[in-house]
This record gives C-alpha cells, structure tokens and sequence, in this order.
C-alpha cells in the first residue's frame, strides 16, 4: 500500500508546472513589455490619454484570465491592447464590460508624465492617418494579422480592410518618400508595395518603419 501512494505521490511531482499564465506571470509580462505595448496602443490610438486608457483596460483583462497558455500569453496580452484600442477608437467603450472598468482589483501605474514615451518621428505618418486607416495598418502591417482577422475584429468587410490597408500604405510611403526628398537624399525605393490580393512585399529599403 505504501508504495502505492508513493508511486502517486511521483507521479503528481512529475506533472509540469500549470501551463496557463497567472496573474503574476502578466504583471511580469506587462512589467517587461510596458514599453511596447503602450507604443502599439499608441500607434493605433493616436491620442496618449486613449492609449493608457486601453492599456489599463487590457492589463485588467489580461490578470483577470486564467485560460491563456504561458506560451501564448505576449501575443494575447497584444491582442487585448489591440481590441480595446479598437472600442476606443471607433466610439464603442460601452461595450467594455463592466468588471474591466471596475477600479478594484490589482493595483498598478503607468509611467509618470514626465517619463512620457516619445512618438518616434518616423511613425507620425501613422498617427496621421484616418482612424479607420490607422487601425488597420497597425494591425494588419505592422502587426502582421491577415486581412481576415483583421476584418473581424473591426467587424468591417475584408474588402474594406483592404481597401484601407492599401490606402494607408500609400499615404505612409508618400510621406516617406516626401521627407527622404526633403532631406535631400535620393527617392528610396518603399519598403511597403500595396497590392490588391490582400498582400504587401517588402524589400527592406530606407530602413523599416518604426525602426
């Protein structure tokens, strides 16, 4: 009987460690990543006080979740920071659940204002494009989601994701290329070519945006 016990007693140390990512395991993700996450909530939202907003929004999310595997926590915890940039964005807040918005629970700060995050200058192009456009070139380009997903997330037409994609690339690359020429220096060639099919190829050229 004594061995018994002790075989099951072996056998439940040698069980892994729990898979999922804890609430601890996401302070530390957000501790680490603080930097850029708040610069993709930047990028998408165009406005600092949106940003921190989604965020915050995000971080709550996140430690709140018990599902997400360890492996997969980075990519969920950018994705929260992407979808509620989104119902910043387009209007939509009230649709944030209300436990989200609750203001008891982990406590935590961002960076003071002093300690403000800089816009690099090459991604101004970005932030000024339409919200619409904005959105979708951080999520699709820069992010690298398909343009199926991204419509879904936006619940628009792949269509007009498309649509919005090419658009943005084009008006990112025109001001590249306005202030290469500005600067001077010869008309690079865009690391960005906007194709119809839902694509984009890039040959790397003038450095890569947001370098």
């Amino acid at each position: 009987m004594k061995s018994a016990l002790q075989f099951r007693s072996n056998q439940f140390e040698s069980i892994e460690e729990d898979p999922y990512a804890t609430t601890d395991d996401f302070q530390r993700l957000f501790a680490r990543e603080m930097t850029d996450l708040f610069r993709l909530s930047l990028l998408l939202t165009a406005d600092v006080e949106k940003a921190e907003s989604s965020l915050i929004f995000a971080m709550k999310e996140c430690f709140a979740n018990s599902t997400v595997s360890k492996e997969w926590a980075l990519i969920w915890a950018r994705r929260t920071v992407i979808r509620n940039a989104i119902r910043l964005v387009l209007d939509t807040e009230n649709a944030i659940p209300g436990d989200i918005c609750d203001e008891s629970g982990t406590g935590f700060h961002l960076q003071s204002s002093e300690h403000r995050i800089e816009t690099p200058q090459d991604s101004l192009a970005i932030l000024a494009l339409p919200d619409f456009d904005r959105l979708v070139f951080v999520i699709c380009v820069l992010e690298q989601y398909s343009i199926m997903d991204c419509a879904l997330l936006l619940k628009r037409s792949p269509n007009d994701v498309n649509d919005a994609r090419v658009r943005a690339i084009n008006l990112v690359v025109f001001s590249e290329e306005r202030d290469c020429y500005e600067s001077n220096t010869t008309f690079p060639t865009s690391p960005y070519k906007a194709s119809s099919n839902g694509t984009g190829d890039f040959d790397g050229s003038c450095g890569s945006l947001l370098d």
